[in-house]
């Protein structure tokens, strides 16, 4: 079966499931219920629906006409050609609250990573060299790694650079709306906003924010351009990725992006460049305040 095309929020949330299931001992046959994954997860039911299809493609759970979705098996070695990644993905995360906490030193080795995450050398090497091409981290002499200083500099510089290509993007000969994702964004964004506010909904909204700019992205026709979004994004993951968004501030996001999305269905690429432009422009701004305060 073709894995359907998925964005990164779905694929750490099939992850995520599959985590939740094996922790609670489920066994084949077991039931799951949309809703219920809805509450569990925190999320509407579109990225549920999204991350169910993706489980069903890979074989680890099987959809049943008008009764949902149960439990085939859990992914093994052979059968999980993902999983190396996965484990990569769980590093940097790891690494990037270690880092946010303070828990991770200026510099270090190879083997303090290991030592301290249990993780293997592969996964540690290519994580490093992951953070070092997003300019995060760079090597010393022998197995020494260092976090390169003023991550605020960094987050200003790759603001910059998003203000310069993310218009364009939508400028592109190739671009090409997909009004079914530009539907179920609205919504998504809709519902959060409207969502009595709790703390945690701030972070919670990085993940669709990155969605949001990376579709686009792919929209654009552009492999290039649709590369070097996914690289910013891993950017802010690693460097903002837990960082709680005030209510007012994710608010005003996500009515910049309807107001994209408004122009885009209306096909004045024009306005949407000049919104995001403009959007970007204000969340620069919004993170040197932060960084200040």
């Amino acid at each position: 079966m073709a894995r359907p095309k998925t964005s990164r929020l779905q694929t750490e949330l099939a992850r995520r499931i599959l985590r939740h299931l094996q922790e609670q001992g489920a066994a084949p046959g077991h039931h799951l219920v949309e809703l219920e994954l809805c509450r569990i997860f925190d999320v509407s039911r579109t990225p549920v629906r999204g991350a169910l299809k993706l489980l069903a493609a890979q074989g680890a759970v099987t959809a049943r006409p008008a009764r949902g979705h149960v439990l085939a098996k859990f992914p093994t070695a052979e059968d999980d050609t993902s999983g190396e990644e996965a484990d990569h993905t769980r590093l940097f995360t790891a690494l990037a609250d270690a880092r946010a906490k303070g828990a991770m030193p200026d510099q270090f080795t190879q083997q303090d990573v290991m030592r301290r995450f249990l993780v293997r050398l592969s996964s540690v090497l290519a994580v490093l060299r992951q953070l070092a091409e997003l300019g995060v981290v760079e090597r010393r002499p022998g197995n020494g790694w260092a976090f390169v200083p003023d991550p605020a500099r960094i987050i200003g510089e790759s603001y910059a650079f998003r203000r310069a290509l993310e218009p364009q993007m939508l400028l592109q000969p190739g671009f090409k709306l997909d009004r079914a994702w530009a539907e179920k964004a609205r919504a998504e964004h809709q519902a959060l906003r409207k969502k009595p506010w709790r703390a945690g909904d701030g972070a919670r909204f990085h993940a669709a924010n990155a969605d949001f700019h990376e579709q686009l992205a792919r929209m654009s026709g552009n492999r290039a351009m649709l590369k070097a979004v996914e690289r910013h994004n891993q950017l802010r993951q690693f460097l903002m990725g837990r960082w709680d968004y005030p209510m007012e501030q994710t608010h005003s996001a996500i009515d910049d992006h309807l107001e994209i999305l408004a122009a885009l269905e209306a096909g004045y690429a024009d306005k949407a460049a000049a919104l995001m432009l403009h959007h970007l422009t204000q969340s620069a701004s919004q993170s040197q305040k932060d960084e200040a305060a």
